[in-house]
């Protein structure tokens, strides 16, 4: 379309999260001025037949262009994105080990994503410094940083 301010491609669970999609087609919507009576068939169209297939299956004995824009992007939500276990969740994070050739950086990032659904709450900066001492492949850094009583 003429005028339009970026791109949105079909959805693909391969490559983005739902939450991610979502969020950047709102985004979307804002900067192009889609009012909310266009929403329903903007999603419709966009996310691609996979995803209409499968909107198709969620709503079961309604279309989804009868559904409101809301009630569509929560159905694809908890289907996508079921709530996570905690425990689940806290596992993956203190199994995460840095990689070879993963910088500290690049490991940190990994970690605070892993963190997103541990419900640390208040222990989150303490949780992330441990697990990032004991994942780090150099046992002399480890050794220095567990040497020090400030906190890493």
């Amino acid at each position: 379309m003429a005028g339009r301010i970026g791109r949105i491609d079909t959805f693909d669970q391969c490559t983005e999260s739902w939450d991610s999609y979502s969020e950047r087609l709102v985004q979307y919507f804002l900067c192009n001025d889609v009012k909310d009576e266009k929403k329903v068939p903007a999603l419709l169209s966009l996310v691609g037949g996979s995803t209409y297939q499968l909107l198709r299956g969620l709503t079961a004995t309604r279309k989804p262009s009868e559904e409101t824009f809301d009630r569509l992007c929560e159905l694809l939500k908890s289907h996508f994105n079921p709530k996570p276990l905690v425990i689940a969740e806290r596992f993956r994070f203190h199994k995460r080990e840095k990689k070879e050739g993963e910088s500290i950086r690049g490991y940190l990032a990994s970690l605070r994503k892993l963190s997103e659904h541990c419900d640390f709450g208040e222990s989150l900066q303490d949780s992330l410094r441990d697990r990032l001492v004991c994942g780090l492949r150099s046992e002399n850094i480890q050794r220095k940083l567990l040497s020090e009583e400030k906190k890493v």
